[in-house]
């Protein structure tokens, strides 16, 4: 048998306490609000058979005695929801004031494991993302000049900035981390214990699906590492970036996907595949990039 999880124990308690007080509230004003056959007159249930006529009087009667007694009943209601309430929120807050500990220690070992990367592995980085595109597709071979790596970085960079503006201040985006050799494009706090980790690749003129599938195990394997370092759960974001707007290539991305998720549905459990087109980033509704990023993670 599982231990019993006391924090959510605690907030059963409170809810309760939470409940009755407001059933002290609700339940006589249902009362007071029905007639409950008190304004039939008296000619007309003499016109009623016996066994009606006992019904509504037995009815009548019960009511009153009811009415009589509902002060004290909501008077006790709210009195042991008080009670509940205060006897589920003191352990309840004491409960979480630890928890809170515990998940600001976690950060702090999160941010002294993860180093963030220097401008230099940064831009090796995206050299290295290139040549494996390379290998998959032949055709972009030519385009790993400086210009296009910087090109990369800045597109990289805007969006990461454009998901960070729209997540807000409750949510932590942190960008082009290291844990070990081990690189990250970013790693972001949601408000619940999972984390979310996205990696960003950007297609200028096409790729296969050998790439794709690479690039989904990839990102598996730097989701199990972090698991594995830090004890939280994990979800994927693999975001790819389409340097052309309208491109068939977001459908061609989709179709790859689900490909793999019915030949593989264990390694993309946690992970999502997502397109953007590079024109649309500045653009992009946050309610679009929020949907994007967290869709079914918890937040």
């Amino acid at each position: 048998m599982g231990q019993l999880e006391y924090g959510d124990y605690y907030k059963f308690i409170a809810s309760a306490g939470i409940a009755l007080i407001a059933g002290a509230v609700i339940v006589p004003w249902m009362f007071l609000r029905e007639p409950f056959d008190l304004a039939i007159e008296a000619s007309k249930i003499a016109l009623l058979t016996p066994d009606a006529q006992n019904i509504i009087h037995t009815r009548q009667h019960l009511i009153a005695s009811i009415i009589n007694f509902l002060p004290l009943a909501s008077g006790l209601m709210a009195a042991a929801g008080v009670t509940l309430t205060g006897l589920g929120l003191m352990p309840w807050r004491a409960r979480q004031s630890v928890r809170d500990k515990s998940e600001d220690l976690q950060n702090a070992k999160l941010d002294k494991e993860l180093k963030t990367m220097s401008p230099e592995q940064i831009e090796t980085k995206a050299r290295n993302d290139l040549e494996d595109a390379d290998e998959h597709e032949p055709m972009l071979a030519a385009i790993q000049s400086p210009s296009t790596v910087s090109s990369v970085l800045a597109v990289e960079q805007a969006l990461l900035g454009r998901i960070s503006d729209c997540l807000g201040p409750s949510m932590k985006l942190m960008s082009n981390q290291r844990l070990g050799n081990i690189e990250f494009d970013a790693i972001i706090r949601t408000k619940s214990a999972r984390r979310i980790i996205v990696e960003i690749k950007y297609i200028r003129k096409g790729f296969n699906r050998g790439w794709l599938s690479e690039t989904v195990s990839n990102l598996a394997s730097r989701m199990a590492l972090y698991m594995k370092t830090f004890d939280q759960n994990t979800s994927g974001l693999l975001l790819i970036v389409i340097a052309t707007s309208n491109s068939p290539l977001s459908r061609k991305v989709s179709e790859i996907s689900e490909e793999l998720r019915i030949s593989d549905p264990s390694r993309l459990r946690n992970i999502r595949i997502r397109t953007i087109y590079e024109a649309d980033i500045a653009t992009v509704p946050c309610s679009e990039i929020r949907n994007i990023v967290l869709d079914d993670a918890t937040e």
